[in-house]
């Protein structure tokens, strides 16, 4: 173009144009602080499409902006990071984990970081010997996880049987500003007591549903998420031809002595908790396959539709239900993981898996390997009818390894048939959505807190991408493969 006075005079007025496009104003602009991801390819939770050569800037822990590769200038104290074309998706949420009342906090926490757990959902009140801070909250190690939310007391037992209890201990609950409420056995009007009282003061409750309760009522009143696809048959009932003839059966039956004590003997509690299988009395078999030989697809599609309908979440967690429907599996007993856990807990595992060959016969550990089948069906339909799923491991249980076992979780949803895409949304933009935090986690964007994974391929593609971890960033930090090594290498060497 010819250098003419008008066209000097274009070139002016494009100027502030120029000045105005987001490529060229943010290379005009240097990152001072914090810290730059740069060449790395953004995963887009909510449709599975990938923004390839990005360049995300973080500070104060946030995500600031995310622009072009390459047009980010680095000075001052801000640390510039060649993601070598990495695949970046929000940190992992395992949204049932039991780390703060499990027997070596101070190794699990880190763990599970160095798995690429950004966040846990623990189910159950920290220990009381637990370090805490002013506020009274748990003291973390530097490397851990975000507790995204916690409970009080757990509905359990005795003290929680009767709708005036429950009622009671929810507005006690209410009061200390608990994260929700967490409910593990009781009669059906003391249930639904809890679940009327918490709604009616804003408390979310979660936990598990009672055989003898309907799904239907317990989601009605407002039952916010199921742990464990029921356990046992308490979602299945709903896909049997023969449920109202079963539920009227159970709800006929004398009541019976209330689950388990949560004050017993530490040492006894630990054993009863490792695999509650064991505790099923002879008659439960036989409900279960009856349950089991009278299953309606077509029946059960519509309850999966109904449940997606609802405000309800359910956390399967496939690797406690693995766990505990085939207790003495070699391939759980000589799992390499088991160096990840405090040598007592591989002790008594190893006790109570020898626990399931002795006390269940072949007859009954084979109901319960249909159960298990049964259970992995019912993830996938769920999905299909578009029930709202989160990750969860139920770390604390038998075999559960922390960080390891959220891995496992993704292998058997994957397996069960379900998508690299959902599993994906499962363990972060769900967790976010259930926890009405969506607007500062969960995604990867502009605005939202830096807990951040890198991984080497494209989660979308297989759910098995999930595990090829390069690096994560946790509030800011980052931490990359030869560091996490190293959080691993000395939870193996303390657990010795």
């Amino acid at each position: 173009m010819p250098l003419t006075f008008k066209n000097i005079l274009s070139l002016g007025a494009a100027l502030p144009l120029l000045w105005a496009t987001p490529g060229f104003a943010k290379a005009a602009a240097p990152v001072s602080e914090g810290l730059v991801l740069d060449r790395v390819s953004v995963v887009d939770v909510r449709t599975g499409k990938v923004a390839r050569n990005r360049a995300i800037i973080i500070a104060a822990g946030k995500i600031t902006r995310i622009a072009p590769a390459g047009s980010v200038r680095v000075g001052g104290t801000a640390r510039r990071i060649d993601g070598k074309n990495a695949f970046v998706v929000p940190g992992y949420n395992d949204m049932h984990t039991h780390n703060l009342n499990a027997a070596s906090p101070q190794t699990s926490l880190p763990l599970m970081l160095a798995n690429g757990i950004t966040g846990i959902r623990q189910m159950a009140p920290a220990l009381p010997d637990m370090p805490k801070d002013s506020a009274g909250q748990p003291i973390l190690p530097e490397d851990a996880p975000a507790v995204l939310s916690m409970p009080g007391p757990l509905f359990a037992g005795p003290a929680f049987a009767t709708p005036e209890a429950a009622r009671s201990e929810v507005a006690r609950q209410s009061a200390a500003k608990v994260g929700f409420i967490k409910m593990v056995d009781q009669p059906q009007e003391a249930f639904l007591a809890t679940v009327d009282a918490a709604e009616a003061v804003g408390l979310k409750t979660s936990g598990h549903l009672p055989m003898t309760v309907d799904p239907h009522d317990a989601v009605q009143h407002g039952f916010d998420a199921i742990e464990h696809l029921g356990p046992s048959i308490s979602l299945l009932l709903s896909c049997s031809s023969q449920e109202e003839r079963v539920r009227g059966m159970l709800r006929a039956l004398p009541p019976a002595p209330v689950g388990i004590d949560f004050n017993l003997d530490p040492a006894k509690l630990a054993r009863l908790l490792a695999n509650p299988v064991l505790l099923s009395p002879p008659q439960s078999f036989a409900m279960m396959r009856g349950v089991l030989a009278s299953y309606s697809e077509e029946k059960c599609e519509k309850f999966a539709a109904d449940l997606a309908n609802s405000k309800a979440w359910v956390v399967p967690t496939l690797t406690r239900l693995e766990a505990m429907n085939l207790g003495n599996s070699p391939a759980l007993r000589t799992n390499t993981d088991m160096k990840f856990v405090p040598p007592a807990s591989r002790t008594l595992w190893l006790a109570v898996g020898d626990d399931f060959e002795a006390k269940l016969n072949a007859e009954q550990q084979k109901t319960l390997a249909d159960l298990y089948a049964a259970q992995l069906r019912m993830a996938k339909l769920f999905e299909k009818a578009g029930v709202k799923m989160m990750a969860g491991t139920d770390f604390g249980g038998q075999w559960i390894v922390p960080g390891r076992s959220l891995h496992r979780e993704f292998d058997l949803l994957a397996g069960a048939g379900l998508s690299p895409l959902t599993i994906l949304q499962m363990t972060t933009l769900n967790a976010a959505r259930y926890l009405n935090r969506e607007a500062e986690m969960g995604s990867v964007e502009p605005g939202k807190q830096a807990d951040l994974v890198l991984l080497s391929a494209n989660p979308v593609m297989t759910a098995n991408n999930l595990h090829s971890i390069s690096a994560v960033v946790r509030n800011g930090r980052y931490l990359d493969r030869k560091q996490l090594d190293a959080l691993i290498a000395r939870a193996a060497a303390q657990l010795q």
